[in-house]
């Protein structure tokens, strides 16, 4: 054997020892991932199958080598994360396939490592959660002292996933881990501003494990535990808003059985380690639970379920049960709340608008007031000494007397402002409120009442101008208007009329109305039912298209003001009917009897005087016809197209009256 050859044979067992090599580095890293919460941070590694490691922590280093493992090429090698307690991430190939990652710590933390299989969608895991127990235990005991502390209700809101679980994923990608957080911390500052004490299980997107949730709540002493969901089908038209609670004995149907089992795997999904799950043999169990609690919990999900019905279909009636893991509070209410269908096309849009989240946060922070009143003492802004407002004047004012109103269930800043004959603007500025929308039952509003007639400006009356139109224009009422000028409600007004309006009125913003869409609507119709116009619709809604619009989307609709039609005066001639009248003036037989407040079976006579609308086609204008030998009434109706009536009570004759040859009479 030649030198040459032997040198040609090693090169040839090297080339096909290459393949059988990389057989052995058959498992890949897939990516990296990593979440950080105050007092943790989470570092996960997806490997395409179950790998082998050792993992060594010295230094304030942590080093996990990876074994036949094929360093990647296609994730990034190095991450960057200065948190408090990872500081970065390296990744550097080693001989012998394997792959070693490092991750920099800070001090006094503790670390734990373990893998997770393949489950859903979710591909082997390598999971490192690195612990700060000195802040752990600083928000622990930060949580006891407001149990012990405050005397306030105290609502904890649970966003529910969060972090490796993303919850229910829409079309669009609109995850729920990310809607629900949004909706939370809405609620939370809703509560907080109302004088509830409101905290959430986590602030920001990562995963707090059942056990944790619960052991918030626990420390913080909740009096209500609110878990908030969006929920998601196969079906996309499945849809609508629905709230349970937990039940000791089973779902109360297959529905929420199957919900149940879907939330209860968040645990699976994020990766919880043994020993920090919620299962069965955690103290806290289903039977110990006890029946008073279930009833607490039925009665605030009803009447949640009241309030989101304002807002969204409802998908149940009742509040149904099943056995979710995040309720098990033995003491403590606790309801979970199906935000709406995130997998339904319609809802998802609503979801992803922080107008409709904000409407969610505020139905459930009514409901909230409704189950637990404040007592006036926590009521917000008693004690703060309130600004009065100054209003311009053409005479002085003596000074107001402020009184306090309790408001309703139902009340409105407009109904509260005309029932103590006072502004909405003059409410706004007294009690600082930001928005007229923002009051809820139980608010305590300081009304100023004046003890003598409030001041007055003048306005000019214009063309066109009804007193309905100026005091809807002005936030007061016909009534206020009418006292104000010393009028009638019959007395009319004129063009360059000068009337008194309160100088404290102002211009009022035109309120809306929600219109829900129904099948087969289109844009056209809608407008004309509410006397606006498409444009109108388009811009108030933000529209593209007059064509993108589909069953049960809400619009916004703003309602046209009622005027009181214009009116002329028709005598009634002889041989007249309310029929002829209204078909000659080109309208109907109901319009006359509204404008002249009769009935159909009220009978019209000779020289009354009838309410016609100005606006009503004219009469037509007649010709003359000259009357012929052997002329009848019958025959020049007939020819003429119209009726023996109407040519008698056009020429003024009576039914025994006789025409003579070259007579001239009108014909229409």
């Amino acid at each position: 054997m030649t030198r040459a050859f032997k040198i040609a044979f090693f090169i040839g067992l090297l080339y096909l020892n290459i393949p059988f090599s990389s057989a052995f580095c058959s498992i890949d890293i897939l990516s990296i991932r990593r979440w950080t919460a105050p007092d943790y941070t989470r570092v996960v590694i997806d490997t395409s199958d179950r790998v082998q490691y050792e993992a060594k922590d010295k230094n304030q280093k942590l080093t996990i080598d990876f074994k036949n493992t094929v360093f990647p090429a296609t994730i990034p090698h190095q991450y960057i994360l200065n948190k408090p307690a990872v500081k970065k991430i390296l990744l550097r190939p080693l001989p012998g396939c394997k792959v070693r990652v490092e991750l920099w710590l800070s001090k006094n933390v503790k670390v734990k490592i373990f893998t997770l299989q393949r489950v859903l969608n979710k591909p082997h895991r390598v999971v490192i959660d690195v612990r700060l127990p000195e802040i752990e235990k600083k928000e622990s005991q930060e949580r006891k002292q407001v149990h012990i502390s405050e005397k306030k209700k105290i609502i904890v809101i649970d966003p529910g996933h969060g972090g490796e679980d993303p919850g229910a994923i829409g079309r669009r990608g609109t995850k729920e881990k990310n809607v629900v957080l949004k909706i939370a911390k809405d609620l939370r500052d809703i509560l907080r501003n109302r004088g509830y004490q409101a905290f959430l299980t986590r602030k920001g997107d990562y995963y707090i494990s059942f056990k944790k949730r619960l052991k918030i709540a626990k420390e913080y002493g909740a009096n209500l535990f609110i878990s908030l969901h969006t929920d998601a089908y196969r079906s996309r038209g499945a849809r609508g808003s629905s709230v349970y609670c937990l039940s000791t004995r089973g779902a109360s149907s297959e529905a929420a059985r199957l919900l149940a089992r879907n939330e209860n795997l968040s645990d699976v999904i994020a990766g919880v380690p043994n020993g920090q799950n919620n299962g069965e043999s955690d103290p806290i169990t289903l039977n110990m639970l006890q029946t008073e609690t279930c009833n607490l919990s039925k009665s605030i999900g009803s009447i949640v379920l009241k309030d989101l019905k304002k807002i969204n279909h409802i998908k149940y009636s009742k509040v149904h049960e099943a056995p979710f893991r995040v309720l098990k509070l033995p003491d403590t209410p606790s309801i979970l709340i199906e935000v709406a269908y995130i997998s339904n096309p319609r809802e998802e849009l609503l979801l992803r608008k922080p107008s409709y989240r904000k409407e969610v946060a505020w139905a459930v922070a009514s409901s909230v007031q409704e189950f637990f009143p404040l007592p006036s003492s926590f009521a917000k802004g008693e004690g703060r000494k309130l600004k009065r407002p100054v209003f311009a004047s053409h005479a002085s004012t003596p000074a107001s007397v402020p009184v306090t109103y309790i408001v309703k269930r139902g009340d409105i800043l407009d109904r509260i402002a005309r029932r103590h004959n006072t502004t909405i603007k003059n409410l706004q500025e007294l009690n600082h409120l930001k928005s007229r929308n923002r009051i809820y039952a139980g608010q305590r509003l300081k009304v100023s009442t004046a003890s003598k007639p409030e001041s007055t400006s003048l306005y000019v009356v214009k063309r066109g101008d009804t007193l309905g139109k100026i005091a809807y224009r002005y936030g007061i009422t016909v009534g206020t208007l009418l006292k104000l000028n010393d009028m009638k409600l019959r007395d009319r007004i004129y063009v360059s009329q000068k009337l008194k309006i309160p100088s404290a009125a102002i211009i009022k913003e035109p309120i809306s109305v929600t219109y829900i869409v129904k099948r087969g609507d289109v844009l056209e119709r809608i407008a004309r039912r509410h006397n606006t116009t498409i444009k109108n619709l388009q811009e108030f809604n933000h529209l593209k298209s007059r064509n993108r619009i589909y069953a049960g989307q809400k619009l916004r609709v703003l309602p046209a003001v009622v005027e009181e039609p214009k009116t002329s005066t028709y005598i009634v001639k002889r041989r007249d009917t309310l029929e002829r009248i209204a078909r000659r003036y080109g309208t109907d037989i109901r319009t006359l009897l509204k404008l002249n407040d009769m009935k159909l079976r009220d009978r019209i006579y000779v020289s009354q005087k009838l309410k016609i609308p100005s606006a009503a086609i004219q009469e037509p204008k007649s010709r003359i016809y000259i009357v012929r030998r052997g002329d009848t009434i019958e025959q020049i109706a007939r020819t003429n197209r119209t009726s023996t009536g109407i040519l008698i009570n056009l020429n003024n004759l009576k039914q025994r009256d006789r025409i003579y040859v070259n007579q001239r009479l009108k014909i229409q």
